[in-house]
């Protein structure tokens, strides 16, 4: 279990490695905001998360052949 304090992008709140079945994840103790894998990376590299942090666009999800925006 690995803690980074006052890391949270959201709220400021500490954040705390966890696991479950479908994988390890960083979550914030105050918040409960998961962080996204682009966040998690920059977070294990670099000790924590740039402001303004731009998030990347999802890509477009096809249904039954037509084009949505996600």
């Amino acid at each position: 279990m690995k803690f980074w304090l006052k890391a949270c992008p959201k709220c400021g709140g500490d954040l705390e490695g966890k696991s479950d079945v479908s994988g390890p994840y960083i979550e914030c103790v105050q918040c409960g905001g998961e962080l996204a894998p682009r966040q998690e990376r920059l977070l294990l590299h670099y000790g924590y998360v740039p402001e303004g942090l731009v998030p990347l666009p999802a890509p477009p999800v096809v249904v039954e052949g037509r084009r949505h925006s996600a």
